[in-house]
């Protein structure tokens, strides 16, 4: 996938800080494994649905709350942040949706 410009990831949660932090390491581990080049950032759930980019990563409470508002072209809703595998599984076929 070298040579596509970085896609945009923003990790949210409500206060922006200790889940989106742990989602955005997460992420990031997740999809440079992959081989997928990302940008990824933190952010709240009122900066989150204003910040233009490719994927949210959040909570399935805030899920449905930034689907209806927010700039991204996919939200993807975790359960468990514990679980890695759920978070691997979802952030991939999102990424592969954008792929086309």
């Amino acid at each position: 996938m070298s040579g596509k410009p970085p896609i945009r990831v923003v990790a949210a949660c409500g206060l922006g800080t200790g889940t989106a932090l742990y989602l955005k390491m997460t992420v990031e581990e997740i999809l440079k494994k992959a081989g997928v080049p990302a940008v990824v950032e933190t952010a709240d759930a009122t900066l989150a649905p204003t910040i233009t980019a490719d994927i949210i990563v959040t909570g399935p409470d805030l899920a449905e709350m930034f689907r209806q508002r927010a700039r991204a072209r996919e939200i993807v809703a975790i359960t468990n942040y514990g679980n890695k595998a759920e978070i691997q599984e979802k952030l991939l076929a999102a990424v592969r949706r954008l792929e086309g």
